[in-house]
């Protein structure tokens, strides 16, 4: 009797230890063809960004010069070589991460009216990796 308990409990136990820990995962989007997904507030969230970042060729980081705190609620535009916006939107965190196809890309980033510039070139297996520092306040 034990033992059949055992049998049925055990996999309902291991699937809601699955579906909790996967549950500060920050959610995909899509833009046009373009997937990404921001967050990594909280350590749990920080950690779930950390372990889908190989699966995005294009990785922004936000914070403020000098403390490294992190920042959120950044205004993101990427465009391409041609200067056609592929992404826009607002960080949900301080990472950003973006599956882009091979090319060049000019990533705008403000935060609180001021606007930073950077250039990434993406190729394929060939990931770019920008940060973004504002003032401490």
């Amino acid at each position: 009797m034990k033992r059949l308990l055992y049998a049925l409990v055990m996999p309902c136990f291991l699937f809601s230890l699955q579906a909790f820990a996967q549950e500060d995962w920050p959610e995909p989007q899509m833009q046009g063809d373009v997937t990404f997904v921001s967050g990594g507030i909280g350590e749990s969230e920080r950690n779930a960004m950390e372990a889908m970042k190989s699966d995005y060729n294009l990785n922004l980081l936000f914070a403020a010069k000098g403390t490294g705190e992190f920042l959120a609620d950044v205004n993101v535009r990427i465009a391409d070589a041609q200067g056609n916006t592929v992404i826009e939107t607002v960080s949900d965190g301080p990472f950003l991460f973006a599956r882009l196809k091979p090319g060049n890309y000019t990533v705008l980033a403000e935060k609180d009216g001021s606007v930073m510039r950077q250039k990434a070139r993406v190729g394929d297996g060939k990931r770019a990796s920008l940060s973004f520092y504002w003032p401490a306040e």
